[in-house]
């Protein structure tokens, strides 16, 4: 879903949907050098360990994030929703990709008022692949829905041309 860099070089931290969801202990979670850096703030800076306890409050470990499901059902529906309706297959699907994007933006600003510029959240390749398996189902929508249409017309052009 998101990959969490130290000072723009080295990946610290790769959370998935799922571990986001059922709540990720940064202790574990986190990389070298970020964990190092974290151990030392735990004992030499506790002002620093305060502000980021304003932010999450059992921090280091952030607390479930059931709601993510509802992306996990949303593309599942979508998928479903393929076999009955393609337009309600593409509306559970741009939902569900607006979702993906919006919890990693706000995960970007989670991460930005916790005070520490050296991390960085970016979008990881999951949310990539997700993005882009929708936007194919989505096409495929389109053309399933777009194709019975142009076919009608060209009936109607073939029939008046008869006439």
């Amino acid at each position: 879903m998101a990959n969490v860099s130290c000072a723009e070089k080295d990946v610290v931290a790769e959370p998935n949907l799922y571990e986001l969801a059922m709540g990720l202990d940064l202790e574990q979670e986190l990389k070298e050098p970020a964990l190092g850096i974290l151990k030392k703030m735990e004992t030499g800076n506790p002002t620093a360990m305060e502000k980021f306890r304003q932010t999450m409050p059992h921090f280091p470990k952030m607390e479930p994030l059931p709601f993510l499901y509802a992306i996990v059902v949303g593309a599942v529906l979508a998928g479903l929703f393929a076999w009955l309706t393609p337009l309600g297959s593409i509306t559970m699907g741009m939902l569900t990709m607006v979702s993906m994007w919006f919890f990693l933006s706000r995960l970007a600003q989670i991460n930005s008022a916790m005070g520490v510029p050296l991390l960085q959240v970016e979008p990881g390749p999951g949310i990539h692949a997700a993005s882009f398996m929708i936007l194919i189902g989505t096409a495929m929508n389109l053309a399933s829905i777009i194709r019975p249409i142009i076919d009608e017309i060209k009936a109607k052009r073939a029939a008046k041309k008869k006439q």
